[in-house]
């Protein structure tokens, strides 16, 4: 998958989610969406199905679906995910609102937990015995294209072009690329559910309570990172008089990524020019796999000297991003590289889980050479919309989220979507004044949004909280929401605006090559083996050498051919 699972986890990783509902204008009885017609009238989306009998016409009344239509689909829960007021994933404030506005009736088919690829699972083993899939999902990049290749999902390249709105279009025109990874024979089969730009850029965020405690100040380099580190493992940053601290927390179970999920070491690799996993260019201009660049040599040695000093937990190496989560929530570290939204989710909770911590952000330090740099998410998703091939009545997906994108994402003042999504869960108002955070929220924030995929324009949100931490005032109620972010949410856009130039995108976007299809699988296998031996011990740094070289006789040589083929084609080369 993209970098970050999770996010997502995430927003990512947070959401691989349902599709967010349309609803009608401010008074409940139109909708606005393109495809949308009067009163009691049949919609043009379903007249255009041709297989559909005529009584299978999907008619409106009221700015909704009468009778109701029922669309299913399949769900990874993560812990992001909380419920008030006697709620259910069935029964909700979303589901409620989806049913009661547009007469959608929402039945998810199964769930899994977001751990241990629990999902991807589930869906291999539904695909290998031949079950009915649901009439929409949402999936990992990686998973995607085995889905698509089965042949059970429709082209959407057509429904896209006839039926999505004019905003949802110039969203996704910002990231044109966005779609090729997706295309066979010429038809396009996933539809990206696109994020904001630098959505999963890294900061450094620092227990400042422990800076503070020792008398230090936050490293700018990655010299003055290792003095810290030794600080926090072996002068008792906490005052606790114990010596049970780690320096930093970090997931490196996976090491396909693993290097660049939203709690790994990725910029740390990237400060000393190392960019694991990805086809990047490197200084001659020739396209490269960046874990066979001596630059990644440097860094995996590095790796391993902070693991032997005990900067890095002993385990770290199994670790998943909820085990590393839980080291720094629980007070355990203080250190961790990850995106602007760290803070509200998880890194605030070590605000609440321990007395007096004081979770901050920074920029990224410097490497040896004075580089900064850590991959990034140049295709802006990490979840893909795919439509059931046996789905009737596909637009009614584009229905609703076409008037999310006109209503939701940038809403008007006095529109639905002024303050947020529903007052009582990711807003509300105390004492006149709006509240939208978990300790204001009476009875806690359970944002919907874990529960429909928002729409997004890519461009906005980074640079307006950039902009808002230098002071400038909120012009709209998208701003204004935005300007109710904590302090760190804020600080930590500005400097990943500010850093943005020295982040380093995947080059290769397309489908799996044969070969990739054929060798991929074992490479992989014998890449997590070479890591793994390297940072406890067991092969020398030497053996990095050795490896690369049977890497590139097993198949890694055509590959980076291939991929230079595809990415010279697809720049007009």
């Amino acid at each position: 998958m993209q970098r970050r699972i999770s996010m997502a986890i995430a927003v990512m990783f947070i959401a691989a989610t349902l599709l967010a509902a349309c609803s009608g204008k401010n008074d409940g009885n139109e909708s606005s969406s393109p495809s949308a017609t009067t009163e009691a009238t049949t919609t043009e989306a379903s007249s255009s199905t041709e297989s559909s009998p005529e009584s299978d016409a999907l008619v409106m009344k009221d700015g909704k679906y009468d009778p109701p239509i029922e669309i299913t689909t399949v769900k990874q829960i993560g812990p992001e995910l909380k419920f008030k007021n006697g709620e259910t994933l069935d029964d909700n404030v979303f589901t409620r609102w989806l049913e009661d506005r547009m007469g959608i009736k929402q039945k998810i088919l199964w769930t899994t937990p977001t751990t241990n690829d629990a999902f991807k699972t589930k869906l291999m083993l539904t695909l290998t015995a031949n079950e009915p899939m649901p009439d929409y999902l949402y999936v990992p990049v990686d998973v995607a294209h085995t889905l698509i290749d089965s042949g059970k999902f429709q082209p959407v390249g057509e429904l896209f072009d006839k039926y999505a709105s004019d905003e949802w279009k110039a969203a996704m025109d910002e990231t044109k690329d966005v779609w090729l990874p997706y295309k066979r024979d010429g038809q396009t089969y996933g539809i990206p559910m696109i994020e904001s730009s630098l959505l999963h850029d890294d900061v450094m965020w620092i227990r400042q309570d422990w800076l503070d405690n020792l008398g230090m100040k936050a490293p700018t380099t990655t010299e003055e990172l290792e003095v810290v580190m030794d600080a926090f493992v072996n002068k008792d940053p906490d005052k606790d008089g114990k010596k049970n601290t780690i320096a930093v927390a970090a997931a490196l179970k996976t090491v396909k990524y693993n290097l660049a999920t939203w709690l790994g070491l990725n910029p740390i690799m990237g400060s000393y020019g190392s960019f694991m996993s990805i086809w990047h260019k490197n200084a001659q201009g020739e396209i490269v796999y960046g874990t066979t660049t001596p630059e990644t040599k440097t860094a995996i040695g590095k790796i391993k000297e902070w693991i032997d000093k005990g900067y890095l937990h002993k385990e770290v190496g199994i670790q998943d991003e909820v085990k590393a989560m839980e080291l720094y929530t629980s007070g355990q570290a203080g250190i961790a590289f990850s995106t602007q939204w760290a803070y509200n989710w998880p890194f605030n909770a070590t605000e609440t889980n321990v007395k007096g911590a004081n979770v901050q952000p920074y920029p990224l330090p410097a490497g040896p050479d004075g580089q900064i740099g850590q991959i990034g998410n140049g295709l802006n998703h990490w979840l893909v919309l795919l439509i059931n091939k046996d789905m009737k009545h596909p637009e009614v997906l584009f229905e609703y989220q076409n008037y999310l994108y006109e209503h939701y994402e940038d809403p008007p003042k006095g529109g639905e979507f002024e303050f947020g999504f529903a007052r009582g869960y990711d807003y509300d108002f105390v004492g006149g004044k709006r509240v939208t955070t978990e300790n204001e929220i009476p009875g806690g924030r359970h944002a919907p949004q874990f529960l429909f995929m928002a729409p997004v324009v890519p461009s906005k949100q980074i640079k307006a909280l950039a902009e808002l931490a230098d002071g400038r005032a909120p012009a709209t109620p998208y701003e204004e929401t935005l300007a109710t972010s904590p302090m760190q949410a804020k600080l930590s856009a500005k400097y990943i605006y500010e850093q943005r130039e020295h982040t380093v995108n995947n080059l290769y976007n397309g489908p799996q090559t044969q070969t990739m299809k054929d060798k991929q699988e074992n490479l992989d296998k014998m890449e997590a083996e070479m890591f793994s031996k390297i940072i406890y011990g067991k092969e020398p740094l030497d053996y990095y050498d050795k490896w690369v070289q049977n890497w590139k006789s097993a198949g890694g040589d055509q590959i980076q051919k291939e991929v230079t083929d595809w990415y010279n084609a697809a720049n007009g080369g």
